[in-house]
């Protein structure tokens, strides 16, 4: 019931966020087309020195961390926090007038954002999981943990992890795992030889 419970809560926040990030595209459309009509209205009059081209770079790249966030929003993992950092790093490198010791602590803040992305992060880094009855119909399951698991039809989470194990020639035992595309399924808890609680982790990424 607690899990139950959990998810719920889980499920109504996750709809908050995307009616926030539902706002901020809207604002941020707004802003574009706001900034598109700024440009468009100074050509006839000529752009002249660096204040327009600061201005402008600087509203362009702050729309840019906005739509990153919304991303973050959407799909809320260690690699959109990243993103969105990198773009904000990126904005004050590019906008603001630093020193060089700033501009050298940036772009070391940079490589090692790139470096942690590319190297420490794996795609069930960023998962969310659920742990459910072995007997529980994979049709069923794929509503609640929004999932695609391909299972036939009437086919339990316990039947389709078994099948899979063995078509892959696995030990059917508590930590055994079966690997799709976005999700995988591990076997939980056993009684004897019968799998009872399968748990389903999906890649959020």
């Amino acid at each position: 019931m607690r899990k139950f419970l959990q998810n719920v809560v889980t499920e109504i926040v996750y709809y908050l966020e995307l009616m926030l990030s539902a706002i901020l595209a809207v604002a941020l459309l707004i802003l574009s087309l706001l900034l598109l009509g700024d440009l468009v209205s100074a050509i006839p009059n000529g752009i002249h020195g660096d204040t327009f081209l600061k201005e402008f770079l600087n509203r362009t790249i702050t729309l840019a961390v906005g739509v990153e966030f919304i991303k973050m929003l959407c799909k809320q993992s260690p690699r959109t926090v990243i993103e969105v950092l990198l773009v904000a790093i990126a904005r004050q490198l590019i906008v603001e007038h630093a020193s060089s010791t700033d501009y050298l602590i940036g772009m070391v803040s940079v490589a090692i954002l790139f470096a942690v992305r590319k190297y420490l992060f794996i795609q069930f880094d960023d998962s969310d999981n659920i742990v459910m009855r072995a007997s529980q119909k994979v049709k069923v399951a794929n509503i609640i943990a929004r999932v695609k698991i391909p299972g036939e039809k009437g086919e339990t989470l316990r039947d389709f992890v078994v099948r899979k194990l063995n078509e892959e020639e696995k030990t059917i035992a508590i930590g055994a795992c079966v690997y799709l595309k976005n999700v995988a399924l591990r076997v939980d808890n056993m009684h004897g030889d019968l799998v009872t609680r399968v748990e389903i982790i999906k890649s959020m990424y």
